[in-house]
């Protein structure tokens, strides 16, 4: 299993456990950016042979739109598509702001919990009595890619999920904006809109399997002065695919406490984690 087939494992655990049955928004939608282009190039005549040729790039850089928030509410659906299996699941979740993420699956009664914190991630399977326990750190180890909070709250809301390094490349283009990145022989490009800054495609690329992810911010709305995702796509290729589409139906940024109840019952089981 790569890289990011196991990345991609993983957000099917917490992505799973962020959907739940609500009615659509009724906001106007907002799609943003273009997935097609790849890069800007002139084509120059001489002597009857077309010849690209690409321009010097130049060290540039931009500002990106990040959402700024203390606690949220969440409400989605969710569809997950493999070769096995095809079904919604729903969910509800509240967030902490760099504390932690809570989330309830519910299929009539309370199917599964799910509790994330920066060091730990906990998921409690109530249908079969068992729990499952793993850290960022030995998800880290386990992957050789670094996996903490913020890049799962980033991707819950739109963020950009990998923090900005020294190294990182920005580009400014006709169609989009890129910031390229490469961490552990993956490689990484974040798109964002001309106009608004804000980041609506992701395709990573595992250069050992050439395994690729895309993370595809179909759709947007205005919520409380930030423009948030609606609409989210992830595409796992390579041996194997899958996908897993969901649609956030209402966000609420609050200034007065949630609650994060957590708790191990009795009788359930210590579990790991299966490929893990």
């Amino acid at each position: 299993m790569s890289v990011l087939q196991k990345l991609f494992f993983l957000g099917f655990i917490v992505v799973v456990a962020t959907s739940c049955r609500s009615h659509k928004m009724k906001k106007n939608s907002i799609v943003l950016g273009t997935n097609t282009s790849t890069a800007d190039s002139v084509i120059v005549k001489k002597d009857s042979v077309v010849i690209t040729e690409v321009p010097k790039e130049e060290k540039v850089f931009f500002e990106t739109q990040e959402i700024d928030f203390e606690k949220l509410k969440i409400k989605s659906k969710i569809s997950i598509k493999t070769a096995k299996i095809d079904q919604n699941i729903p969910a509800t979740i509240h967030v902490k702001k760099d504390s932690v993420i809570w989330i309830s699956i519910a299929l009539g009664l309370e199917a599964a919990r799910v509790s994330i914190n920066p060091d730990s991630i906990f998921l409690l399977d109530r249908l079969n009595r068992k729990y499952y326990k793993v850290s960022f750190k030995e998800l880290s180890e386990n992957f050789d890619f670094e996996l903490n909070f913020n890049m799962v709250q980033s991707l819950l809301i739109g963020n950009l999920p990998i923090k900005i390094d020294s190294g990182d490349v920005y580009k400014k283009l006709s169609e989009f904006n890129s910031i390229s990145q490469t961490r552990n022989e993956i490689e990484i490009e974040n798109r964002f809109d001309l106009e608004k800054s804000k980041l609506f495609y992701i395709n990573a690329t595992d250069k050992k399997t050439n395994t690729k992810l895309n993370i595809d911010y179909k759709s947007f709305v205005n919520e409380d002065n930030k423009l948030v995702p609606t609409i989210i796509s992830l595409l796992i290729s390579g041996k194997n695919e899958a996908k897993i589409e969901f649609e956030h139906s209402k966000f609420d940024f609050l200034d007065r406490n949630i609650r994060f109840p957590f708790n191990i019952p009795k009788g359930y089981t210590l579990e790991k984690i299966p490929n893990f």
